[in-house]
């Protein structure tokens, strides 16, 4: 796919993609191709902070939806921030060991949304007999 990271500030991550590496028989961006990066978007946020907050965690996406906007016909950005409720997620993933929620990540091109993606993902602290 070609992926690399744009930017992250801490609180937003931004990945880019080539249409070249996407491409499908319409000369557009596969769909599965913007529906992998929002995914990806969104757990590598979550990542990025929990090894910023010292967790070792398990992090997985439960499920998604997308809503495809216009085609995409050059290299895009997909870019996805942290909720508002980040900080209460922390404390009930440091209090439970478990927590769940949802990212929005958006694929960008010219700085017009053509995709948006409402994930579910589900943290869990490993425990330390777990590899």
């Amino acid at each position: 796919m070609g992926i690399a990271v744009k930017s992250y500030d801490g609180r937003r991550l931004r990945l880019t993609a080539p249409l070249a590496a996407n491409v499908n028989h319409q000369m557009s961006a596969f769909g599965g191709s913007l529906f992998s990066l929002a995914a990806l978007a969104g757990w590598g946020l979550l990542q990025l902070q929990l090894t910023g907050l010292q967790l070792d965690c398990n992090t997985v996406i439960a499920g998604g939806n997308v809503a495809y906007k216009r085609p995409v016909f050059a290299d895009f950005d997909c870019i996805c921030e942290l909720p508002p409720d980040w900080e209460g997620i922390v404390e009930q993933l440091k209090t439970t060991g478990r927590a769940a929620l949802e990212l929005t990540p958006w694929v960008e091109v010219d700085g017009e949304t053509a995709m948006t993606f409402t994930g579910r993902y589900v943290i869990n602290v490993k425990s330390p007999a777990q590899p």
